[in-house]
């Protein structure tokens, strides 16, 4: 084959046909997918608390585990890009929570001390995590599957993403179900399983995604 031919060749599918960005997406929203069946299985059909607690605590969970999932989700794309600077996504990840944080002040501020536990704990803070963990499990598994295909310079970095868009995404998933209605309980429980599969996949990171 002649040079020219080669570069009129190239010219004309310039892009590979599956991008790993959109790879990973796709991946981490059928992790997504297993886990919410997981809960469907375990808890039954979702969105049944909405009529215990009322709209607008399930707009909060809502909205604050779906732009945690965005955010930790495209802060994890751009991990697995080499040269691409993350830090800007890194802090939209805190946006949530410090609109999280004034709301659960708010709630201290006029709450008696002596019912703080309840606003924190509820009562199904152990529930909480557990299906937070659990249902991170196969999200962090398909994202790492899908990593296979990136170029992470720091892989405990990529990993730790990996791991926190999995865990923001199980707690999107539980969101559905949940019954507590404060901003300070999804604080002290969501919080708290997204970190756990942040570690994990910290841990899994520095073996696995490696070049």
């Amino acid at each position: 084959m002649r040079t020219d031919d080669l570069i009129a060749g190239l010219a004309e599918s310039p892009w590979p046909r599956e991008r790993p960005p959109m790879r990973l997406a796709a991946a981490l929203l059928t992790g997504w997918a297993i886990a919410l069946v997981g809960l469907v299985l375990a808890l039954g059909p979702p969105f049944a608390a909405v009529r215990e607690t009322g709209l607008l605590p399930f707009a909060v969970k809502f909205g604050f585990t779906l732009t945690f999932t965005v955010f930790s989700v495209l802060a994890s794309i751009a991990a697995g890009r080499p040269g691409k600077r993350i830090a800007f996504r890194l802090s939209l990840i805190a946006a949530p929570f410090l609109v999280l944080a004034i709301l659960a002040a708010l709630e201290i501020s006029s709450t008696p001390r002596d019912a703080w536990g309840e606003l924190f704990f509820g009562t199904t803070f152990i529930t909480c995590l557990t299906a937070i963990v659990l249902g991170s499990i196969p999200v962090l598994v398909a994202g790492f599957w899908a990593y296979r295909e990136m170029a992470p310079t720091r892989p405990a970095v990529a990993g730790l993403l990996v791991g926190l868009s999995a865990g923001a995404a199980a707690a999107f998933a539980y969101a559905l179900y949940c019954p507590e209605t404060t901003a300070c309980f999804l604080l002290a429980a969501y919080t708290p399983g997204a970190l756990l599969a942040s570690l994990a996949g910290m841990a899994a990171g520095q073996q696995l995604l490696r070049w």
